[in-house]
């Protein structure tokens, strides 16, 4: 029988270098990799498909005005996908793991029942002649109606709360600058979102809030104390 996967001792000493962390657990890091990313793309995309009640708009606020259309703000729009792994490959320990699942989870179950519910409708400008393919992909594959609350929003925020936690154990003089660094990726990640015109403004402070809500339900009961043996 294989014993079953038991995090080492919280005193033990924490491997620095990134490419030992990304070793640790890898088959179960593959295993979220595998069950999450399709059911994201459901959650995601079967609004689009099988919608239940017609898209609305809602009014463009000054800032969304204000924002010029670049369709070149694609590439760093989806490097979100590159930020969100990174914090759960560089994971050491199988709870953070389990709670970064589960807190994925509700965050696309509930975008999803919105995304049903009430679909609401970005007017996407005409697609411009000088676009480049990869802008003229996206557009192609992902219609903007699942605006609010803006997922992509929510799971950029998500992965940077669930680095605090998970990346605690590298200490403050390490975590802080990727910390500050990552909020700078962030920061371009969203204003991509307003640029490339896949959301309102309103979208992202509503998707933010909805990662925070999944993570804090995610890390219940994560700081008390262990109970002490009899």
């Amino acid at each position: 029988m294989t014993a079953p996967l038991v995090d080492p001792p919280a005193d033990a000493l924490s491997p620095r270098a990134p490419r030992e962390r990304a070793k640790m657990y890898v088959q179960r890091k593959l295993l979220i990799l595998v069950l999450l990313v399709p059911f994201f793309t459901v959650c995601y995309y079967l609004p689009q498909w099988l919608p239940l009640v017609p898209h609305t708009k809602i009014p463009l606020l000054a800032i969304d005005r204000a924002v010029p259309f670049q369709p070149g703000w694609i590439w760093p729009y989806m490097s979100m996908y590159l930020l969100l792994p990174l914090p759960p490959v560089l994971s050491i320990r199988v709870d953070h793991l389990r709670r970064y699942s589960l807190g994925m989870a509700l965050m696309f179950v509930t975008c999803c029942v919105f995304f049903f519910a009430y679909p609401i409708a970005y007017p996407r400008p005409e697609l411009p002649a000088d676009a480049d393919w990869f802008y003229r992909y996206i557009a192609a594959i992902d219609q903007p109606i699942n605006s609010l609350p803006s997922l992509h929003a929510g799971l950029t925020v998500y992965a940077l709360l669930y680095a605090r936690r998970a990346l605690a154990d590298l200490g403050p003089r390490t975590l802080t600058p990727l910390l500050v660094l990552g909020w700078i990726w962030a920061v371009l990640i969203l204003y991509g979102t307003l640029a490339t015109k896949q959301h309102y403004l309103v979208d992202l402070p509503a998707g933010a809030v909805v990662a925070w809500v999944a993570h804090w339900i995610a890390w219940r009961g994560a700081d008390r104390p262990a109970p002490s043996p009899q």
